[in-house]
């Protein structure tokens, strides 16, 4: 039984076989669209426009060589600019010459467009920074407590004089995050822009997200500034409690060292309620959300 069914496999596959090497015998006729791409141009000089990208191309051939070019690696249409500048107008099926992937086997039967025009100018570059197009959503509950860094934050661009010398910035392509709850690195494509080089292609995004809780922080020092000679400012009290708001693990490395409170004596010295309130610094990615007492009595002496 089980050489009967390899048999009438094996029949199977040669029929299938035979089929395809006569039907791929045949002559065909079919449209191709190919990318164009410019060469022989002059040092120092770039394309800056073109009045097409693409060239379509209606060819005849046999199937085999057909599905070499359809399936095959992806074909360009070289156009020659002849070390030129300039604004230049060129027929298409004339640099059909320039083509040595068309051979006797392709016959092409329709060139459109019919007719190109491109213009070569002087080339120029220049230093520019990445600007990030991305998307952040924050798991609830969590937040952002470092700086979003850009790695590279810049970008060397080159191309035609008439393209660089208005870009100011490069942008990232669009990317959403979502979700985040730790610390983030991702990799973003830089947003390309026609007829223009980037020194790279790419950016990374580095941050920390954390969950965020408050902390207080007991006893901080309040010190008085700006006292001037012969005079003293005397707080009660001179700590008070501080609470901050910020990401669950750089709360819990900080100390009371990391804030400042303090009282300035003019405000003492114009102050008409009999209480003064001092002014905290903390670090970056905190939030002040809670100051006790508010309000110190204080007396000033001179002396």
């Amino acid at each position: 039984m089980k050489p009967k069914i390899v048999t009438i496999l094996l029949s199977t596959l040669f029929s299938i076989a035979l089929w395809v090497f006569i039907s791929f015998s045949y002559e065909y006729t079919t449209t191709i669209r190919v990318p164009i791409k410019f060469v022989d141009i002059k040092e120092g000089y770039a394309i800056s426009d073109q009045s097409t990208a693409s060239i379509s191309l209606t060819i005849k051939g046999t199937g085999w060589v057909l599905a070499q070019k359809i399936v095959g690696p992806q074909t360009m249409f070289f156009i020659s600019a002849n070390k030129k500048t300039g604004t230049f107008k060129v027929d298409t099926r004339d640099a059909l010459s320039d083509n040595r992937w068309i051979n006797p086997s392709l016959h092409v039967a329709m060139v459109s467009p019919a007719e190109l025009y491109f213009t070569v100018e002087r080339k120029s570059e220049k230093i520019v920074p990445i600007s990030s197009k991305a998307k952040l959503k924050i798991k609830k509950g969590y937040g952002i407590v470092s700086k979003i860094v850009l790695k590279p934050d810049s970008v060397r661009i080159s191309g035609p004089l008439s393209i660089i010398r208005n870009i100011k910035n490069i942008d990232t392509e669009f990317k959403e995050l979502t979700e985040l709850e730790g610390n983030v690195e991702t990799k973003i494509k830089l947003h390309p822009i026609n007829y223009v080089v980037y020194s790279n292609n790419y950016t990374t995004m580095k941050f920390a997200v954390q969950k965020i809780v408050d902390k207080v922080f007991n006893n901080v020092p309040v010190n008085a500034v700006n006292v001037p000679k012969f005079r003293t400012l005397e707080l009660f009290p001179h700590f008070v409690d501080v609470t901050l708001r910020g990401g669950l693990e750089n709360l819990g490395v900080m100390t009371k060292d990391s804030i400042t409170a303090v009282v300035d004596f003019n405000d003492a010295f114009l102050d008409t309620l009999g209480g003064v309130q001092p002014k905290i610094a903390h670090p970056e990615f905190t939030t002040l959300t809670n100051v006790n007492p508010k309000t110190l009595k204080y007396i000033i002496k001179q002396y």
